[in-house]
């Protein structure tokens, strides 16, 4: 199984710096564009499956990937961005929550999930439970599976696989950018093998 984990595209929140979480904020123009051109990219992979959050954002970007390709589009809850609870919508650079912000971005360790949050481990859990119902899936063993998701997610999911789920590693080399993919090869006895990490099929800067 060859697995395309993408990014989903840019957002208004994603532009003004907040933090996301499960509110649901559909992609800007920037966002479908940048969806479109990875697509555009990717039009001669024969994905037989596609997998999305139920976010919005993330629906949208995987349906204008499989645009055209007669694959319908799955929603699966494991997938979601991390809670953030009470606090989702604050600017990531917002003083008031400076301390929150801190062990979020880099104290991992020492990180405390806000009212109705989710912690790094319980992330981690839920996107790797996804992955491995995915690869049991022997329908699925030989094909090409497209999975839409977001940055602290796919970042869970990351981590779980290369480094042992240590969460003082979690952001790794840091969030994928909007529309990045990162391609995974899953062998028939389970193994992973990094073929690509956050790869960007549109110039920089567009």
């Amino acid at each position: 199984m060859k697995i395309y984990l993408m990014r989903h595209g840019e957002t208004a929140w994603n532009a003004e710096n907040k933090l996301q979480g499960h509110s649901d904020i559909p992609l800007n123009e920037k966002g479908i564009e940048l969806a479109k051109r990875t697509g555009q990219a990717l039009k001669d992979i024969p994905f037989e499956a596609a997998y999305s959050s139920p976010l919005i954002r993330a629906i949208q970007t995987a349906q204008i990937v499989m645009e055209g390709k007669g694959v319908p589009v799955q929603t699966d809850d494991r997938l979601k961005e991390m809670g953030f609870g009470v606090l989702e919508g604050i600017h990531h650079r917002e003083k008031e929550h400076s301390e929150f912000l801190r062990t979020l971005n880099r104290d991992t360790i020492e990180y405390q999930a806000p009212e109705g949050g989710e912690t790094f481990a319980q992330v981690e859990e839920r996107v790797y439970d996804f992955f491995c119902e995915l690869v049991q899936k022997k329908e699925l063993a030989d094909s090409y599976v497209l999975v839409t998701s977001h940055g602290a997610a796919i970042r869970g999911l990351m981590n779980k696989l290369f480094d042992g789920g240590d969460i003082s590693r979690f952001w790794g080399n840091g969030v994928h950018k909007n529309c990045a993919v990162s391609i995974l090869n899953v062998d028939g006895g389970g193994n992973v093998n990094l073929e690509a990490d956050g790869k960007i099929f549109y110039s920089i800067g567009q």
